[in-house]
């Protein structure tokens, strides 16, 4: 894999940053140590961290990207070993893996209080291009939480970084070396690096670690964009002055499918309420649960008229087996069938 020279002078202008301050170098040894590569049926397929001592890990969920595969975590010290599923978080893009524990612990990261504030310092280890465990720098771009569309949409904080293959699951840390987040995605604007990194905030990691069991994201199969970000040639379709977020594409068989809601339809208003942006939209759909009944207003273009959709929210972690929470030291990979049976052999008598 070549490394393109284009980036350098983003380096150089970053580096001034970075050895400002001198404490990093220390927290850089001390981190890398706690950082794993994810490997999935054999292959690289993004990073990780130990954050407890008896081998608990947190990564992207889309490393893993499905349930039933063979996932190994290797660690800084070379060791490979075979990992569970704990939980999943699909609507946050968050897991959490099992390895079993060993003599001594595991060298892991502190979960931070809360997220610094907009302009902090903070910075992503983890195995960047394949290269591995990188100390890349980055700073906090936001104070709130947004939702951002990765095959679905995920809730994540933001933080100014240009970020490569293979960072995804990494670890972003402040000074003092605690997870403030784990890296999900980045924004991208014509296939190109906007300089946007999506990130899984910390309180989101320390609510699946306390909980340790699957969420239950709800979604209605449809992603959607503000009005406005439409040319005015495709605004035209719809009625002067109109606001409301436009259907940009639908998943087959999805709650919006067979609501009969369509590419191009706007939607105007949620349980009769108007609606004007996404993030509002989305966290209405995440305070509800998996099979609600709600109602959207929605606006079909070329002058068809306006109707009321009927919905009820499906799971993003539907296909996520429930059985894999089960306590002990079962294969990520092992069938449903099979961690019930394991389940039901360590069971009580």
């Amino acid at each position: 894999m070549k490394t393109s020279l284009a980036c350098l002078p983003l380096i150089l202008w970053l580096s001034p940053t970075f050895a400002a301050d001198p404490d990093m170098a220390e927290v850089y040894r001390t981190t890398r140590r706690a950082v794993v590569e994810i490997l999935t049926d054999g292959h690289h397929s993004g990073s990780g961290c130990f954050v407890s001592a008896d081998g608990r890990v947190v990564t992207a969920a889309h490393v893993i990207g499905r349930p039933q595969r063979n996932i190994e975590v290797l660690a800084s010290d070379g060791t490979r070993q075979p990992a569970r599923t704990v939980a999943v978080d699909l609507g946050r893009d968050l897991i959490v893996l099992q390895v079993a524990a060993r003599d001594g612990g595991y060298p892991f990261v502190s979960l931070a209080a809360q997220l610094p504030p907009p302009g902090a310092p903070v910075w992503l280890c983890s195995s960047a291009a394949y290269r591995r465990v990188l100390l890349q720098p980055g700073t906090m771009a936001r104070d709130d939480l947004t939702f951002e569309y990765q095959d679905h949409f995920v809730e994540v904080t933001q933080i100014a970084a240009l970020i490569q293959e293979g960072t995804s699951g990494g670890v972003w840390i402040n000074p003092q070396g605690e997870l403030i987040g784990i890296q999900s995605g980045s924004v991208t604007v014509k296939g190109y690096a906007a300089g946007i990194a999506n990130v899984v905030p910390v309180e989101s990691v320390r609510r699946l670690l306390d909980t340790g069991r699957n969420a239950a994201s709800t979604t209605l199969g449809v992603f959607v964009d503000e009005s406005w970000v439409l040319t005015s040639e495709e605004l035209r379709r719809y009625p002067p002055g109109c606001e409301g977020l436009v259907v940009q594409s639908v998943k087959p068989d999805g709650p919006a499918a067979r609501a009969d809601i369509r590419k191009g339809d706007m939607i105007t208003a949620w349980q009769g309420e108007p609606l004007r942006f996404r993030d509002d939209f989305v966290r209405l759909l995440r305070q509800c649960q998996p099979g609600d009944t709600i109602e959207l207003t929605t606006l079909r273009p070329d002058g068809a008229g306006t109707r009321t959709a009927t919905l009820q929210p499906g799971s993003l972690e539907i296909g996520w087996p429930p059985v894999a929470q089960a306590a002990g030291p079962y294969p990520a990979w092992m069938p449903p069938s099979a961690y019930r049976a394991a389940a039901a052999s360590r069971a009580p008598q």
